[in-house]
């Protein structure tokens, strides 16, 4: 009957064994060094940088951390607040294509953006395609960077450790090129963004718009998150329910032109 306690704790040590070596076969090597050098005992863990954060985040969400395989990406989600399902299509580091299924479909080239069919007005009156005013660019880049972290294409600043809704966390801080500041939030134990939030001003009020991710799950070899809370404001939180991710999808150049015959803005 001894045997009996020493045997749970065995089968115990034997099952965090596991957990680790499991964890330890996704890490690219940057990352797998940090993991080792943690594992030994007296060995104290390199201080955190941008750039192990991020290369540890990359092993998280690919095998071996090769994100930079991961070139494009079609998401499709349901927002809480959209009577349509919206679907996503990535090209990094700053091309993407939005539909709202039915309602519209918006394009960004990197330089230019364009509603290639308009949503209706208010009155359910028809729109014609138009260009998009580009001080409204910038929430395009936004929109990019809110469904795929910007510090896998863009320099990354260490800002520290936090503990946000309970998960200790560490901070990476991105500028988009055109000029919105991020700040992503790196769950410290499993190496997966859980928060993203922006700095926008807009004539003259700060905002900070953001999402929280959980849920994760594989999607082709990429760990992504299957439900997203976002908000603008503070009290409009609402969640959407990712429904597919595709990794890797062919994306012509095609899928973000602009035809030259569109012109205006939309008001």
């Amino acid at each position: 009957m001894r045997a009996a306690p020493q045997l749970a704790a065995l089968v115990s040590s034997m099952e965090g064994l596991m957990r680790t070596f499991e964890r330890v076969k996704r890490l690219s090597a940057p990352a797998l060094a940090v993991t080792l050098i943690a594992m030994v005992p007296g060995c104290r863990q390199p201080p955190p940088t941008a750039e192990r954060i991020v290369a540890r985040v990359a092993s998280a969400m690919t095998a071996g951390g090769e994100i930079e395989n991961v070139k494009t990406l079609r998401i499709r989600m349901v927002y809480a607040d959209h009577e349509y399902p919206v679907v996503t299509e990535i090209s990094r580091p700053n091309r993407i294509r939005t539909e709202g299924v039915g309602n519209y479909v918006l394009v960004f080239d990197g330089v230019r953006a364009a509603f290639l069919e308009s949503p209706p007005a208010e009155d359910g009156t028809p729109q014609d395609p138009a260009l998009v005013d580009s001080r409204y660019l910038r929430d395009l880049e936004l929109d990019i960077a809110f469904a795929f972290p910007a510090f896998f294409d863009y320099p990354a600043e260490y800002l520290g450790r936090e503990t946000v809704d309970g998960v200790e966390s560490d901070k990476l801080g991105v500028m988009l090129p055109l000029g919105v500041r991020l700040t992503y939030f790196v769950d410290t134990e499993t190496d997966l963004p859980v928060r993203v939030l922006a700095d926008v001003t807009v004539d003259g009020t700060e905002y900070h718009p953001g999402r929280a991710f959980s849920d994760y799950e594989d999607w082709g070899g990429l760990l992504y998150p299957r439900t997203v809370t976002y908000w603008w404001m503070p009290d409009g939180v609402e969640t959407a329910v990712v429904e597919s991710v595709e990794v890797d999808v062919p994306l012509g150049d095609d899928r973000f032109d602009i035809p030259a015959d569109i012109q205006g803005a939309m008001p």
